[in-house]
């Protein structure tokens, strides 16, 4: 009797709310109920979205986009640098195209090794986050074979930045004189190698936001310095010749500038023996002239990037080892 009621009080409801609405449902509207009302079937996996499933997209595309990133900065350096090349168009045009352009078997060779070492990863890190994430077994080959692709083809990133670095060596290293006061042409290569640093830790940072620390904060510790380390060096290695360079170039010029000032005292002294003060006068200007000179070669940095570039680049390498921390820290904090 009372489920009667309540049976005569479920179809008045119904009643009410279809003769309120102002038209009949569309048929889209109809079966999104429909879909509302059934239950959900057993052999879906229990599904939550968590940050660690976009690492693999992450690895798919950023990759590539950087890669491209970075092939469009290299080309804009080489055409700041070619000044101080001596270069004809064609040699350049040669240049510019292995800058941007990787070898087939050599990509197909990353690819593979790659592949093996993401095996690995997972016998040794993935084994705990099916159970650690409830999914189900379809979902987990499903993630692995999507990690494969994803690793397999975005860690392509590594083979170009090593192979564009060591052009960028391999080219500054065929200049045959730096001019200390024209730096511009000299320049133009730390654009490339600090974008490049910069482009491995901003990698770095989004995957130790999506990755859970506590699945394997041992392996994401040395990840985390090996990749630092990795865009340092990318970043000061390959203009470490043109700074040794730049360092001889500002030696000889000081050498030079003090064999003048040499010359100059000693005259002055002549000229004061003999009660020249007229000529004194002269040798005195010319000796200011020769200090303001010394000060404004000793204020030519040897370094061949700009001013303020180093700074705000290792205060972005520093980024992912403060994400390290804090999640560490809040891993510690909740018991996890």
């Amino acid at each position: 009797m009372i489920n009667q009621i309540q049976t005569n009080k479920s179809d008045s409801i119904q009643r009410k709310t279809i003769d309120s609405q102002p038209f009949p449902p569309s048929l889209l509207d109809r079966f999104m109920d429909a879909i509302e009302q059934l239950p959900v079937p057993y052999w879906l996996p229990a599904y939550t979205v968590t940050p660690i499933l976009f690492i693999f997209p992450l690895w798919l595309w950023a990759p590539l986009a950087i890669i491209t990133y970075l092939n469009s900065i290299s080309l804009e350096a080489l055409t700041g640098f070619a000044p101080l090349l001596d270069i004809q168009e064609e040699p350049l045009r040669r240049l510019k195209n292995e800058f941007t352009t990787m070898p087939a078997a050599s990509v197909i060779g990353s690819g593979v090794f790659w592949s093996v070492i993401y095996f690995i990863i997972i016998y040794v890190t993935f084994q705990s986050s099916p159970v650690a994430y409830r999914i189900g077994t379809l979902l987990t080959v499903m993630i692995v074979i999507e990690g494969l692709v994803s690793y397999s083809i975005g860690s392509i990133i590594y083979y170009h930045s090593i192979r564009q670095l060591r052009l960028v060596y391999r080219t500054v290293n065929r200049v045959k004189q730096f001019n200390l006061f024209q730096l511009d042409p000299v320049y133009a290569f730390s654009l490339v190698t600090s974008r490049t640093g910069v482009s491995w830790v901003i990698l770095l940072s989004l995957t130790l936001l999506m990755f859970p620390l506590q699945l394997a904060p041992i392996p994401v510790l040395a990840l985390l310095i090996v990749q630092v380390a990795l865009a340092i060096s990318g970043f000061a290695l390959p203009l470490q010749m043109v700074h040794q360079r730049l360092v001889l170039e500002k030696r000889r010029l000081r050498a030079d500038l003090n064999q003048h000032v040499e010359s100059a005292v000693a005259l002055l002294h002549r000229r004061l023996d003999e009660n020249d003060l007229d000529k004194m006068i002269e040798l005195n200007n010319a000796l200011l002239g020769l200090n303001t000179e010394r000060d404004i070669l000793e204020k030519i940095s040897t370094w061949p990037w700009r001013a303020g570039m180093l700074t705000g680049f290792l205060s972005i390498v520093v980024l992912p080892m403060m994400l390290f921390l804090v999640q560490l820290a809040l891993g510690h904090w909740l018991g996890k």
